[in-house]
């Protein structure tokens, strides 16, 4: 059942969904009005992806948009040419540097689970109370690019982290699974998946737990129960100064595949 949901799948699953708010510079395909984010914060925000740094297609975008703050992530090649986002009336900025790395499960090494009493368990809906209950206490002192921001509320930034991760509960792509120690809920990792590779989006172990080798268990089981599903590679990222999971990731075959500047552009 789950090989034939796989098939079903595209070969990269489109994640980011046009919000009405999208205009005519859109059909760049570039800069989209971010729903989600906008009614989390309260503010008009935009994102972007492009593949390379172009100031006149932004100088176009603003010619038509006055989003209250444009999201961008740029290769992190692109780096040299960012000083010309000086000309544009906004205030800029750097928000963070995301780093990416990938595995390829036909060509990596498979280690056993260190904690043998842990208990893995894929979850559904009717685990929401255990991932409420752990991110907020996980990711309480974890700043990704929202927190550069001084016109994001810290506080919304948090709740959205658990948000993030029960969304995943009701998408048939996205996989969740927590780790029991005793009957109680102690860590999670989730990822969503498509015929051409996994993608970790969030995880980690409760502080209390922490030094365990827990969160290398977790890496264990996906790369395993991935490997198992005929999914060739695993990708996952992460801002650049988490040194701690980078040094597991490497440990577990992982590669450094790409890095993308994170910018901000705020409304004067």
């Amino acid at each position: 059942m789950i090989n034939q949901f796989l098939k079903s799948l595209p070969n990269e699953l489109i994640t980011n969904k046009i919000g009405e708010h999208n205009i005519q510079t859109n059909a760049f395909d570039l800069f989209k009005y971010s729903d989600v984010e906008s009614r989390r914060f309260g503010k008009i925000i935009y994102r972007g992806h492009p593949g390379v740094y172009d100031l006149s297609v932004l100088r176009q975008f603003f010619n038509y948009n006055n989003p209250d703050i444009l999201i961008i992530r740029f290769p992190a090649e692109e780096q040299c040419n960012l000083h010309s986002l000086n000309s544009l009336d906004k205030d800029i900025i750097h928000a963070d540097t995301l780093v990416y790395y990938q595995l390829d499960l036909k060509k990596t090494f498979y280690n056993p689970v260190k904690n043998v009493d842990l208990v893995f368990r894929q979850a559904t809906d009717h685990q929401r109370k255990d991932f409420e209950g752990l991110v907020p206490r996980i990711f309480n002192n974890y700043a990704n690019h929202y927190f550069s921001n001084p016109l994001l509320d810290n506080q919304r930034i948090k709740d959205g982290y658990t948000e993030w991760v029960t969304e995943g509960l009701s998408k048939p792509d996205h996989f969740q699974v927590l780790a029991y120690d005793g009957g109680i809920a102690i860590a999670f990792i989730t990822y969503r998946i498509s015929q051409s590779h996994a993608e970790i989006v969030m995880n980690g172990v409760l502080p209390e737990y922490e030094g365990r080798g827990i969160y290398t268990d977790l890496l264990r089981y996906v790369k395993q129960y991935c490997n198992e599903l005929n999914i060739p590679a695993i990708r996952v990222s992460t801002q650049i100064q988490n040194y701690f999971v980078q040094k597991v990731w490497n440990k577990e075959g992982l590669i450094l595949d790409k890095a993308f500047v994170t910018i901000h552009l705020n409304k004067r």
